[in-house]
């Protein structure tokens, strides 16, 4: 059991799609809920420069050709898409949920959220 633990805790781990996208979440995530509400629209921008340096950085380990810094950059989109989630639908284009009684659409109310929608 030990080990499994060990192999959380390695650089290799966060280099992964997996643990660089949360990276890419959870960094901006956390620093604007530090900073607060001036933080907000930087947080994409920070997001992929995160997801960017961590793919170069896992292109500048790899003992490859040139083309590796185009993957690399390749991979920064992935993982900072991965990290929007840009793989789902857009909020705007699915239907409204409707009251069988009124008919008027239902509306949540705001709650201050930690992981902020970029979309």
């Amino acid at each position: 059991m030990d080990t499994t633990l060990d192999s959380l805790f390695t650089v290799t781990s966060l280099l992964s799609l997996q643990g660089s996208a949360a990276a890419a979440v959870l960094v901006p995530n956390v620093i604007g809920s530090l900073v607060g509400e001036k933080f907000d629209q930087y947080r994409k921008w920070t997001s992929l420069a995160i997801a960017l340096a961590l793919a170069f950085l896992a292109a500048f380990m790899v003992d490859d050709g040139p083309l590796k810094w185009v993957v690399a950059l390749f991979n920064g989109f992935l993982i900072f898409a991965s990290a929007m989630g840009l793989n789902q639908l857009p909020r705007r284009n699915r239907s409204k949920v409707k009251s069988s009684d009124d008919d008027a659409s239902l509306s949540l109310p705001k709650i201050p959220r930690f992981f902020k929608s970029w979309i």
